[in-house]
């Protein structure tokens, strides 16, 4: 059984059952190039003075004001003083994880490991306990193999336990329920790398980053996260880099029909082969966090949806707390659309237009949307539940 920690009664996330903080987002720190050659280089080395790794912490309050449960994913370099750090902003008693999760086996994953370890077995809390590392057996092989004196540490009550995960099958961290879905992390994919689903109550958490694809994936699974944080090494496609870039992430996004998602692992560097076609209109060099994220809203409000996908670039310290958007003050109108989600992933969408007096209807699953439109919409003469309209042809239609 793991024990949880405990936290002061006040703190800046009080009353969320679940929260995560991003405790880093940058990629292995040699893909980000030179500082007299990308922006985005310049910008680490200005802005943060270190170079974080990425990885975030999901936080469970699991009783109210006392106690709150701890799962860190990933721990590359820069991680463990992120996380000391995290403790006194979030009036955490302790930043000593409960359990681990570790997606792959590449160092800007796993480097500070032993160091964690080590602050684990110092802790006057954790003394009697094993820290919980749950990974694929391949993955525990290739940690052992690079840190051959964790296989000391194992065993009962001597600072490291691992467990090992079979992907596609659910299992239990503390509070939390966890999937493990094999990743494809290109040419230089380590064996047994996953990303992991995670859940508690009705709040669904993807932790996306580090892969080029999802083999045999069961997209169900992947049905409208909560929050969905994605792993982007470039803003155009470049496989080569075994790892999707921002404009797959806009796919995803809609396709998994994410509430709410967080960029990571951004480098840009490999942009700059765009550069040499002058046919291109895309982002043809790193980008700057503001940079990036002002590209990524001018393609959203262009591809309309009403803002309902959100996407930030996230940056190291960000908390995410689960909070619904208050999009209509009490008392105000419904507004001018109304949409309706169905369990098998289908969603109906009715659209008010004012300017040409028009009804748009579209209907949408995982693969499709469809676009109709009616004009003259007018309320049945009997009932105000009831609305007519004369469906439109387009040149192309064949019905009405």
């Amino acid at each position: 059984m793991l024990n949880p920690r405990s936290r002061p009664d006040k703190t800046i996330i009080e009353g969320r059952p679940i929260f995560v903080r991003i405790n880093g987002t940058l990629p292995d720190i040699s893909t980000l190039g030179s500082e007299e050659k990308s922006e985005r280089a310049a910008e680490i080395k200005k802005g943060q003075g270190t170079s974080t790794n990425t990885s975030c912490s999901i936080y469970a309050e699991i009783e109210k004001g006392q106690k709150i449960f701890h799962l860190l994913v990933d721990v590359g370099q820069g991680i463990v003083k992120s996380i000391e750090k995290s403790a006194s902003e979030l009036a955490l008693s302790t930043f000593i994880p409960d359990a681990l999760l570790i997606t792959h086996s590449h160092d800007d994953h796993i480097k500070e490991l032993p160091m964690l370890v080590e602050k684990f077995n110092e802790d006057n809390e954790s003394r009697r306990k094993n820290l919980m590392i749950f990974c694929t057996m391949e993955c525990r092989d290739q940690i052992i193999k690079k840190f051959p004196q964790l296989t000391q540490k194992t065993g009962n009550n001597n600072g490291v336990s691992f467990n090992i995960v079979q992907p596609d099958e659910t299992f239990q961290v503390g509070p939390f329920s966890v999937i493990a879905l094999l990743a494809d992390h290109g040419d230089n994919s380590s064996p047994g790398s996953v990303i992991h689903i995670v859940k508690l109550l009705d709040k669904k958490i993807i932790v996306g980053w580090d892969f080029l694809s999802l083999p045999n994936v069961n997209e169900n699974l992947l049905w409208k996260p909560d929050l969905l944080i994605l792993g982007t090494q470039t803003y155009n496609p470049h496989p080569e880099t075994g790892m999707i870039c921002v404009s797959d992430a806009y796919d995803l996004v809609r396709r998994w029909n994410a509430k709410e998602c967080y960029i990571v692992h951004y480098s840009g560097l490999n942009d700059f082969e765009e550069a040499s076609n002058q046919w291109f209109r895309g982002p043809v060099k790193p980008m700057t966090t503001d940079e990036l994220q002002s590209v990524i809203n001018s393609h959203l409000q262009a591809t309309g949806d009403n803002g309902k996908f959100r996407m930030t670039v996230a940056q190291e310290g960000m908390v995410w707390t689960g909070k619904e958007d208050q999009r209509h003050e009490e008392g105000s109108h419904i507004g001018k659309v109304l949409e309706i989600e169905s369990l098998q992933k289908y969603i109906l969408k009715i659209e008010n237009v004012d300017t040409d007096h028009k009804l748009k209807l579209i209907v949408e699953d995982a693969v499709n949307r469809f676009n109709f439109e009616f004009v003259r919409p007018v309320k049945d003469g009997n009932s105000d539940d009831i609305l007519y309209a004369e469906g439109e042809k387009g040149m192309m239609a064949k019905g009405p």
